[in-house]
Order: C-alpha cells, then sequence, then structure tokens
C-alpha cells in the first residue's frame, strides 16, 4: 500500500468511527524548511479550534509495522484527551497586552525559509533567522504554537523592535537555558576527552536560540574554556565542543551537513554551518 493508498483507506476508517458533529478534512500545511504536509483536521461543531494530525507521520507508524486499526484509535484518543485547555477566541489575538508574556522567539535557517520570511518579522544573525511565535499551553507543557506575521503586528499596532524586546525578555524568563553534559558524542572527543555540552532550554523545544541569551556564553567559557565550536544540531539544541588541537571547523561543518542529511528531520534543520566562539571578540561566529 502506498502513501495515497493509505491515505484514502485512513481517512475511510476515520470516517467511520468519528462521532457526529466533528468535520473531517484534510489540508496542506506549510512546515519550517519549506516542508509541506498533509494535515487531518479535526473540529468539533462548537469548537473555536481544530486539531492537527500529519498523515505522513501515520504512514511513516504503519510502514513501521503499526496496525490501521491501532493508528485509528490513536488519533480518536488524542483528539479526545489532548486538546489545549485554552478555549481560542476568534478574537483573543487582538489584545497584544493580554497575550504578550507567551510571545517567544526560535531560530530558523534564513535561506531555506526565504519564503515565509517575507510575512513574518524577524532578525538575521549569522545564516539563520530570529522568528516569533506565540506559546499555547496545555497543563504545564507547549501544546502548539502561532508563528507571528507582519499582520499581527499592524493588527497590535506595535513595531517590530517592540516585539523583539518583548519576546527576548519573556523566552529568557519562561525558558531558561540548559546544558547538558555529553560524553563520546559523535565520535569526536579525543586525547584529554574533554566534555561537550548540549544547550537547550528547559522545555528541550525550539531551544537552539539560547546561545543567544544573555551570559550564556560566558557558562559556556566556564565549561568549555575561551574556545570552542557551536554546532547547530538542530532547531532545538545546540553542540558545543571546546577547541582541541587538531579539530578544524571545516570538518565540523562537514559532519553537521552529513548529520542533517542522514539523521535530522528536514522540518528540524537549522544550518549546515558549525560556528566558533572565542573569548577575544565575545561573539559566536561563521
Amino acid at each position: 500500500m502506498n502513501y495515497q493508498e493509505f491515505r484514502c483507506e485512513f481517512l475511510e476508517r476515520m470516517k467511520e468511527v468519528m462521532e457526529e458533529g466533528v468535520s473531517i478534512t484534510t489540508e496542506k500545511i506549510n512546515k519550517n524548511n519549506g516542508v509541506v504536509m498533509e494535515g487531518l483536521v479535526l473540529k468539533s461543531e462548537n469548537a473555536r479550534v481544530a486539531s492537527i494530525f500529519y498523515m505522513e507521520d501515520y504512514f511513516s507508524y504503519w510502514e513501521k509495522g503499526v496496525p490501521l486499526e491501532q493508528l485509528v484509535r490513536k488519533v480518536m484518543w488524542q483528539f479526545e484527551h489532548c486538546k489545549p485547555q485554552m478555549d481560542v477566541e476568534t478574537d483573543f489575538f487582538q489584545n497584544y497586552q493580554e497575550i504578550k508574556e507567551n510571545i517567544c522567539f526560535k531560530l530558523i535557517n534564513y535561506e531555506r525559509n526565504r519564503e515565509l520570511l517575507k510575512k513574518v518579522p524577524h532578525k538575521r544573525i549569522l545564516d539563520l533567522a530570529m522568528v516569533f511565535y506565540y506559546r499555547i499551553q496545555k497543563d504545564e507543557t507547549m501544546e502548539a504554537t502561532i508563528l507571528i506575521e507582519y499582520a499581527h503586528l499592524n493588527a497590535w499596532k506595535i513595531t517590530q523592535e517592540e516585539l523583539i524586546e518583548n519576546a527576548k525578555r519573556y523566552t529568557y524568563l519562561k525558558l531558561p537555558a540548559e546544558f547538558i553534559n555529553m560524553k563520546g558524542l559523535l565520535g569526536l572527543v579525543q586525547g584529554k576527552e574533554k566534555q561537550m555540552y548540549v544547550l537547550t532550554n528547559k522545555e528541550r523545544s525550539l531551544g537552539a536560540g539560547t546561545f543567544l541569551y544573555p551570559g550564556v556564553l560566558k557558562q559556556a567559557e566556564e565549561l568549555l574554556g575561551e574556545r570552542f565550536y557551536v554546532l547547530p544540531s538542530s532547531i532545538h539544541e545546540c553542540i558545543l565542543i571546546p577547541e582541541e588541537e587538531g579539530m578544524y571547523q571545516e570538518a565540523l561543518t562537514e559532519i553537521v551537513t552529513e548529520i542533517n542529511e542522514s539523521q535530522v528531520d528536514p522540518k528540524e534543520v537549522l544550518s549546515d554551518q558549525a560556528y566558533f566562539y572565542s573569548a577575544e571578540d565575545k561573539r559566536v561566529h561563521l
């Protein structure tokens, strides 16, 4: 069974078991790095928000041997039990003062998202772009996000600079940085076996931008020394590697590129570049 055959059978089965009053549709959804996925959209008659499940993900589960009936039950359970607690009003997003504490920033690749960046406020950093999103929460964990567009700034009557400063403040407060000690990662540690660290945020989600937090690079200096490499392993985290003799930025860039191509979900690739930090200039650069 190919994807189209799976898609038809999956949709037919969903319509058979879904209760009355719930609409079932599909739509193409643009994701990070220009990836387009097909969303299975479920919406109760009186609900203000819909639940979206990505068909390609479930096809992948099926290819790995998960029975179709089990996948249907999984969607049904998630639709019933994993709805956001916040019932989003259609006009809730108009009041900037009420929502600004849940606006944060994340990093995405600049070149791979040129079309997206035409409609979203952003700030270029290295070969990346800082963009902004609203965090919808379920209990204490992030349930979903809404990407901030220029249209939102116009509705809120704020400038991009105001958005940036606000997002920085609440990202630092709500998603503090976390260093995770790693040993022998990727087979890069040799000789003295200096320690490496994963740098992310407390939720370990959309945390690659934590190296931009105030004081974080100084903390990294204390852990790794005054010269180290920053490998953007995904949109969720970076790997910090102390400089050692015989280690070159070009070789690390090749490793990052290879891992992105073979191991990282295309939607989660951040950059193919390895960055370098030195205490002399106090910044990360290509």
